[in-house]
């Protein structure tokens, strides 16, 4: 494998007790304890990296299943790194701001003729430490305690030393998980790692952010297959300056020439579109959601507010609700520290990878078109699409008896003789004529009720050639919309 200045990635390797099941925000692998085989689990990751000249840090949110007593995270690294805490708000913000939306096709009807009184256009829309005396050679290079976690750098260049520390300290180590480890030493890579605190809950814990100095725009996914499902469904922000793409997995786009909206369900075909390109890459396609420029301010800003006026909410506090401002801040520096705001640009994309497609890490590099990919898509074909309503003239006057009039009488309904339709791809030329035969008629006939029960007061028949904006109609358009992100 080619050399790399640093490669990152949160593994979390658990105790040997578990207690009730639950949620929890970490790192990476998972190494189980005996007990745990089968009872604990890494259903997905949520990951963000960070690119520039200078630097690359990492984020990874896991989703587990189980509740360790305790446990730890084992990082691969090169060379010095930067530890330090992040917050899940910051994942919420970032998939809030980069959600696929899925809208359906427009569907423009014609106005209704105006009678005299009001009949406005509707629209409808749907909302869419070091080990025990007797182990193999490991040497510590730095211990410290960062937030709820202690922490420890570990070196060897025996290939099994890990492994056998884990081991000597308790840990059960995935079948067949040992050449990974290896691999990894072979490779002169170091291991950082964490453990919760004694005594310290999974309440507690926090996204781990790892910095190394330079370009390194590679994730270790080798190390994400322990402890993992048959599929491990993978979202990956990646910051830099233009768009990124892997280089040695396939991805995709998914085109608005390609959805289809279904009015009848409110929803379109694009999970479905999804599922078939990672069933034509045999499940190891990535497909690309967005990319575009990008503003610091649409991240930043929220995080501020909200480490302003609720900081002990916010993931960012300390255990006494302080330093939220201050954690932020730093928290930003490493998303944003090394890149040009100007040419700075957020690219997402997902995967559902099977455990065979974790044979090797993922290498990211400059994407061959550096064309913008919105993740706010328009349907271009729809099905069961919904009919317009259907206008008649006015036959009645000043709005009264018209067959569009509210209490009007002597109408045609649609679909009977003398009835004009109103749906896609009706006749305009028709709809027009009708309209102004009706209007026609309308005036002729206000006029002639206006000289004879007008006479000695002008104004008790407004005169309706001129309708005021309010009775002025426009044409509806039905809408629907749907949040398809990953």
């Amino acid at each position: 494998m080619r050399s790399l200045a640093a490669l990152l990635v949160a593994v979390p390797v658990l105790a040997l007790s578990l207690s009730a099941s639950s949620d929890a925000s970490a790192c990476g692998a998972c190494f189980h304890g005996v007990t745990e085989k089968e009872s604990t689990q890494v259903t997905g990751h949520k990951m963000i990296v960070s690119i520039s000249q200078t630097q690359t840090t990492l984020w990874d949110q896991i989703e587990y299943m189980g509740a360790p007593t305790s446990f730890a995270w084992v990082l691969p690294v090169k060379g010095m790194v930067d530890l330090g805490l992040s917050s899940d708000a910051l994942f919420e913000n970032l998939d809030q701001q980069t959600a696929v939306q899925i809208s359906s096709p427009p569907i423009t009807c014609p106005s209704p003729p105006f009678c005299g009184s009001s009949h406005g256009s509707s629209t409808n829309a749907v909302d869419a430490g070091g080990g025990p005396s007797g182990g193999p050679p490991v040497t510590v290079l730095a211990q410290s305690v960062v937030g709820p976690y202690e922490t420890v750098t570990l070196h060897s260049t025996d290939p099994t030393a890990l492994a056998t520390w884990l081991t000597m300290h308790g840990y059960v180590i995935p079948s067949g998980f040992a050449p990974v480890i290896n691999a990894y030493i072979n490779e002169g890579f170091d291991f950082l790692a964490l453990r919760l605190i004694p005594g310290m809950g999974v309440t507690a814990m926090k996204p781990v952010r790892v910095t190394t100095m330079g370009a390194t725009p590679v994730l270790p996914l080798r190390m994400v297959a322990a402890g993992v499902g048959v599929t491990t469904p993978i979202t990956l922000w990646v910051f830099g300056e233009g768009r990124y793409e892997p280089t040695n997995f396939p991805s995709f786009v998914i085109g608005e020439d390609q959805i289809v909206w279904d009015f009848a369900s409110s929803s379109s075909n694009y999970a479905a579109l999804r599922q078939a390109g990672f069933d034509d890459t045999n499940g190891r396609g990535w497909l690309l959601e967005t990319s575009a420029p990008f503003s610091t301010y649409v991240i930043a800003q929220p995080l501020q507010d909200l480490t302003i006026s609720d900081p002990a909410h916010s993931g960012y506090a300390d255990d006494m609700g302080n330093g939220a401002p201050g954690a932020l801040t730093s928290d930003l520096d490493k998303l944003f520290g090394g890149i040009n705001a100007t040419s700075l640009w957020l690219t997402r994309l997902h995967a559902e990878l099977p455990r065979t497609a974790l044979d090797v890490d993922l290498d990211l590099g400059a994407a061959t078109s550096q064309t913008v990919v919105s993740p706010n898509l328009t349907a271009t074909s729809a099905i069961n699409t919904p009919t317009c309503p259907v206008y008649t003239p006015c036959n009645g006057a000043d709005g009264a008896g018209g067959a569009n009039a509210a209490g009007g009488a002597g109408g045609n309904n649609a679909g009977t003789p003398g009835g004009s339709g109103c749906s896609v791809g009706a006749d305009p030329a028709r709809d027009a004529a009708a309209f102004v035969l009706a209007l026609a008629l309308g005036l002729a006939t206000g006029r002639r009720r206006r000289g004879a029960k007008g006479r000695g007061n002008p104004h008790a028949f407004p005169d309706v050639t001129s309708p005021s904006p309010a009775h002025r109609s426009r044409p509806s358009r039905l809408r629907g919309c749907r949040d398809e992100g990953g």
